[in-house]
């Protein structure tokens, strides 16, 4: 055996070698590539079952513009001393002396998909799976009493409304009527 031919066997080991790792490597690559792409979609699919494709609310963002103070007062047949905003939220005052208090909060951007995740959670995690959220028609998009008549979640586009009936104890009727109000708005 000669030099020559023994380094032209050791080139094409080495080639081969070569080869089999570039294969290797594009496998990999393209292995990643696929993965990447199926969980791309995954998550698309995900985003838009929870309503991540809503489009985005450009009206008014004023708080106690969805729902004054005299259109509260009526609904509730009761004086509403104030309304006052607080963040993304406005706080009634009624009853006697204002006593009683009632927040309104608003999110104003991934409003869908927060309510769905919320409605989940509490079906999932609070409940053992029982859905104790009451679907109210005809209120927005989408619209629940939440458990014991202690609030309503309200979707009208991409933004979710929350009337926080806990420390008020008002009516569904009345909830319903503020949720009606409000989605006229949005």
């Amino acid at each position: 055996m000669s030099v020559r031919q023994g380094n032209s066997t050791a080139v094409k080991v080495i080639l081969v070698v070569v080869a089999i790792f570039v294969f290797l490597s594009l496998l990999s690559a393209g292995s990643c590539f696929y993965i990447a792409y199926r969980v791309k979609k995954r998550a698309h699919q995900f985003a838009t079952e929870m309503g991540g494709n809503a489009a985005p609310y450009t009206g008014s963002k004023e708080v106690c513009s969805k729902l004054t103070a005299n259109e509260a007062s009526a609904i509730l047949a009761e004086p509403v001393q104030s309304a006052e905003p607080s963040g993304n939220a406005c706080v009634y005052h009624f009853g006697a002396n204002g006593g009683q208090t009632l927040g309104i909060d608003y999110t104003w951007q991934g409003g869908a998909m927060t309510l769905r995740i919320a409605h989940a959670a509490m079906k999932n995690a609070v409940t053992g799976g029982v859905d104790t959220f009451e679907s109210v028609k005809g209120v927005g998009d989408e619209a629940y009493v939440m458990p014991m008549a202690s609030g309503l979640l309200m979707r009208k586009g991409d933004v979710m409304v929350h009337i926080d009936a806990r420390m008020s104890g008002i009516s569904v009727e009345k909830l319903e009527s503020m949720g009606k109000t409000i989605a006229g708005r949005l």
